[in-house]
């Protein structure tokens, strides 16, 4: 069921990129940066429900059972920045949507950059939630 919530989120994310409605994919991007890390919260154990995307990237960094090498070899600084970057530019260009002065190739740059994070988010989250999964009792 969540798998197959996900590949529709991803098709609708492709789709939207495809067709320019870049708002919708950065709408997108957004929930799915939530789910990745609600999910790799989940899979440590922690808890993750009604936490903002900045505090799970938070949570994220300082709990113990992220900070094993394999985790951060995966989860390291440049993609949590990276994620923290792209959050805060998505923010500023949605809470001023009325007065922004965003170009669209602006807008554009925000909604292909945030699809290379999820790209990167989605996989390696996949792999440290695997680990967490088969380690988690020995960490």
């Amino acid at each position: 069921m969540k798998n197959e919530k996900y590949k529709y989120l991803m098709e609708k994310l492709n789709k939207a990129i495809k067709n320019e409605f870049y708002y919708e994919a950065i709408f997108i991007i957004y929930a799915i940066m939530e789910d990745r890390t609600e999910s790799l919260l989940k899979h440590a154990n922690l808890k993750a429900k009604d936490l903002t995307l900045n505090e799970k990237l938070k949570k994220i960094q300082n709990s113990k059972v992220f900070q094993k090498s394999y985790v951060l070899k995966h989860l390291d600084d440049n993609l949590i920045n990276s994620i923290y970057s792209w959050k805060h530019k998505r923010n500023t260009l949605i809470h001023d949507l009325i007065k922004a002065n965003a170009s669209e190739d602006e807008i554009k740059k925000i909604a292909l950059d945030g699809l290379e994070i999820i790209k990167r988010l989605n996989n390696k989250s996949t792999l440290v939630t695997k680990y967490l999964d088969k380690n988690l009792v020995t960490i």
